[in-house]
């Protein structure tokens, strides 16, 4: 992943995240490409900049990148 913009990304773990969770962000996407929902997400790899954070991996369905962003509850 590279820098968009001199925005500063790093790439997190995403594994590191609850299974649950994990099961839920690969199963609740939108591919671009298939016009369609929930279809589900392979080789996911998380980032996050300054104001953002998201998944990205391939449509089970047709194998091109999707995007999932990520809202983070600021509460702890």
């Amino acid at each position: 992943m590279t820098d968009l913009l001199d925005e500063k990304v790093i790439e997190r773990d995403f594994f590191a995240r609850p299974v649950e969770e994990q099961g839920d962000f690969l199963a609740q996407t939108w591919c671009n490409h298939c016009m369609e929902v929930d279809l589900g997400m392979t080789n996911p790899k998380e980032f996050e900049s300054e104001d953002r954070v998201w998944i990205e991996g391939d449509c089970v369905k047709c194998g091109n990148s999707t995007v999932t962003e990520i809202v983070e509850d600021d509460e702890e």
